[in-house]
């Protein structure tokens, strides 16, 4: 009897995430309780960390923390902000807007623990530069080279392969809807794969400069562009408002909406958007040359809270302040995949201004946080290979496998790859969490001397590996750049 291989996947799917949501939401509670509300309660702390660096890592070779911020926002900031959160809306009702605030709450600690971690672990390669992750805390704090190569490959294959080819399609799709002519996706999709290469071939501190340069004024124009089509719709924001709290626990059932299905889209769009616990991000803290750990945890675990709190808000109230819910799903006839959902924000956002020039920039908007995201999933490649092999002809070879994903991916069907990557991506959560978890004492211990120095008036904690040196003996781990 044949197997429908698209309805086999489909259930792994279900039933991964089954099993991620308990590590992700649960891990990610316990974290908060012992960090006490650390991401929330000292965001002013977090904040200015994250963006007071911004002449780092100038005049230095290696990559600065501001700089991994940058890499790190870019990767975060995709087209899981514009076509994720509309997809979201549509699957799991407005509800489910709600409940990817709450995960990102959640995953803003587990970000900060896996960001620490990887930067405790980090080791220097023969390109002169920083790199860790799971695949590294794993090796050298769990002692167990099986798991962590399985860590590193289950990286390559859903960032490197599956996650470039998600946001190339999507944005060259959105392209293509906005232009259109004779082979366009054959074209955009040269486009984006040629623009990768010059980025790509020029290593970790190359894209970490075009990512410091990039992110923040993208970020920027992202928001005014939003408070612009919000404001011409700001009749719609208070119902928009009224309607995410209703649906969010089941008071309206909606797009198949009950609470279950809505706290399970919010938890996927939302890990998909900011990553929190895919130990994704923290192969991007691990390149930063800093002089605490702590410090790297902390700026990454405030662009989780950027990335859904505010980004995705903007692209939300966008959708919702447009109308009620028929209003929002008849304007766009075609929604049923992400490209579907990426044309319904430009047809929104046209229907708002009038004309097409909307949809013109909602593409261009695509395309940039596709290939920010695009080069941070490379960075994550990169430091993944590098633990497996640190030759040169593996580095190139997986260059040249992300630049071909980026094109092939433009000129063929993505759907069922969307869902594999979705399922990849749950089973390196759970697995990755568990990892964290075992090694969290770690992290609790960096963070307690980083608040001794506080409050002993050291602006800038430094770090040595006698904080943990007991726990190092313990464990037998392998902590080799901190003195």
């Amino acid at each position: 009897m044949a197997i429908d291989f698209a309805a086999a996947i489909g259930t792994a799917n279900t039933y991964v995430w089954y099993v991620a949501f308990v590590f992700l939401v649960g891990l990610g509670i316990y974290f908060m309780i012992r960090l006490k509300g650390l991401p929330i309660l000292r965001i002013h702390k977090t904040s200015r960390l994250a963006l007071s660096g911004t002449k780092e890592g100038k005049h230095s070779h290696t990559v600065s923390s501001f700089e991994a911020f940058c890499i790190g926002l870019g990767a975060r900031v995709g087209v899981g902000n514009i076509a994720g959160v509309a997809s979201a809306i549509i699957v799991g009702g407005p509800g489910a807007v709600f409940w990817m605030w709450i995960f990102a709450i959640i995953g803003s600690a587990s970000s900060f623990m896996e960001s620490t971690l990887s930067q405790l672990f980090k080791e220097k390669k023969s390109d002169g530069q920083y790199h860790s992750g799971p695949a590294y805390y794993a090796l050298k704090g769990v002692g167990s080279r099986p798991l962590a190569v399985l860590l590193a490959l289950l990286i390559i294959v859903t960032f490197g392969i599956g996650f470039v080819g998600v946001q190339a399609t999507n944005s060259a799709a959105a392209l293509a809807g906005a232009f259109e002519f004779e082979n366009n996706m054959l074209i955009f999709g040269a486009i984006i794969a040629i623009a990768a290469a010059v980025i790509i071939f020029g290593g970790v501190k190359r894209i970490a400069q075009f990512s410091t340069k990039v992110v923040p004024v993208m970020a920027l124009l992202w928001f005014v562009f939003c408070i612009v089509v919000i404001v011409m719709n700001i009749d719609g924001v208070v119902h928009a408002v009224e309607m995410i709290f209703k649906n969010a626990f089941g008071i309206q059932s909606v797009g198949g909406g009950a609470l279950g299905a809505v706290m399970m889209m919010g938890l996927k769009r939302g890990v998909f958007s900011n990553e929190a616990g895919l130990g994704s991000i923290a192969n991007i803290a691990g390149t930063a040359d800093v002089k605490h750990p702590i410090k790297q945890g902390m700026i990454q675990s405030f662009g989780t809270i950027v990335d859904t709190l505010i980004v995705c808000s903007f692209t939300a109230f966008v959708i919702l302040s447009f109308g009620s819910y028929g209003d929002i799903t008849a304007i766009n006839p075609t929604q049923a995949d992400n490209i579907g959902n990426a044309q319904l924000v430009q047809a929104i956002v046209n229907s708002t201004l009038g004309g097409e020039i909307g949809g013109i920039i909602i593409s261009f908007f695509m395309l940039i946080f596709a290939f920010t995201s695009l080069i941070g999933y490379y960075t994550m490649s990169e430091s993944n290979v590098r633990f497996i092999s640190d030759k040169k002809g593996f580095i190139f070879a997986v260059r040249i496998l992300v630049i071909a994903v980026a094109f092939l991916s433009c000129v063929i069907s993505t759907g069922q790859m969307e869902t594999i990557c979705d399922t990849f991506m749950a089973a390196m959560g759970a697995v990755n969490m568990i990892v964290v978890f075992y090694l969290s004492k770690f992290v609790f211990r960096a963070y307690k001397d980083w608040r001794e120095q506080e409050d002993a008036g050291i602006e800038d904690p430094v770090f040595h590996r006698s904080v943990v040196q007991d726990l190092i003996d313990e464990k037998n781990a392998k902590i080799t750049e901190w003195e």
